[in-house]
């Protein structure tokens, strides 16, 4: 737009600043955890249920990170149902550690909500950053690959099928987010790009296309705006654009499972993931779509090709 803004002597219009978008803080309704006490962790030392409990009373466990906490209870329903086959049905441990378990199962949902909201891994993917993404950015494929662990966790739990749950996903899934931010990027020059292009298509629309190629006369001036678009718009912009378009065709659908309509989504985020709206993905071809639309009518209207 400064090029153009320069060319024509007239000022680009303003832009309002991205707003942040922030997670909603999930309503925790959990029930008091059943506790099994010291004496009845001796009498099931036979099972890995008994160093579970006892590694998460200690300090460490009553410091764990929402997705360390996550974790624990994934692996006291595994751990428990494994113990549950070796002790005898009508013990009192038996009908503690079977409840147990059951509520947390019930509970997972929940837990799992916490980690999105509190793990900054993940809350960080909505909030504006400083760093832009380049046009040649690292952690593409890895970002993929631990939201896809993600999602696969979150939908065995809805499944109520967590023996099937691989744990060590959970952490292992958050290390490439932190490694290389890539979703809050990601999502942020998105929605940057789309400002730009309703911003540059209002800056167009404010131009006659009859005073910039006046039928009968020199077109010089059109020329120049001609060569501003290519060298900028189809060689820099477009290219770029594309790339954003082909990162959200992937990660969106990823974005949509772990975030539409949960109980920590905000409406702003789920009015830019909705598969049925005008989502984010649908903003930015959108955008870029409408801007060019005023340059085909420059082009037909001043005879003249863009290369």
């Amino acid at each position: 737009m400064s090029r153009l803004s320069s060319t024509f002597q007239v000022p680009e219009p303003k832009r309002n600043p991205l707003q942040q978008l922030t997670l909603v803080a999930p309503k925790n309704t959990f029930q008091p955890a059943i506790k099994i006490g010291i004496t009845e962790l001796a009498g099931i030392s036979q099972c890995k249920l008994n160093v579970l409990i006892s590694e998460h009373n200690n300090q460490l466990g009553k410091t764990a990170t929402a997705a360390s906490q996550l974790k624990y209870q994934i692996d006291f329903i595994q751990s428990a149902q494994n113990c549950l086959n070796s002790l005898d049905k009508q013990s009192k441990i038996y009908n503690k550690i079977a409840a147990a378990k059951t509520q947390k199962q019930a509970q997972l949902t929940q837990f799992f909500n916490n980690m999105l909201y509190s793990e900054p891994e993940l809350n960080s993917s909505w909030q504006l950053t400083g760093q832009e993404l380049s046009t040649q950015p690292a952690g593409f494929s890895d970002t993929v690959e631990g939201l896809k662990k993600l999602t696969t966790i979150k939908q065995l739990i809805e499944n109520q099928n967590s023996m099937a749950i691989n744990s060590d996903d959970i952490l292992s899934a958050l290390e490439p987010l932190n490694k290389y931010e890539f979703n809050q990027q990601l999502i942020q020059a998105a929605r940057e790009q789309i400002s730009l292009n309703h911003a540059a298509t209002q800056f167009v629309n404010t131009l006659t296309l009859e005073d910039i190629c006046p039928k009968g006369k020199n077109k010089q001036q059109a020329k120049i705006v001609s060569n501003i678009f290519n060298k900028y718009y189809l060689k820099q912009i477009q290219p770029y654009q594309a790339q954003l378009s082909g990162y959200l065709e992937t990660l969106q659908p990823l974005y949509v499972q772990l975030w539409f309509n949960q109980a920590v989504s905000s409406e702003e985020i789920n009015a830019l993931l909705d598969p049925n709206a005008k989502n984010l993905l649908a903003q930015l071809k959108s955008s870029a779509k409408e801007h060019v639309i005023w340059w085909q009518k420059f082009y037909k209207t001043c005879e003249i090709s863009p290369i």
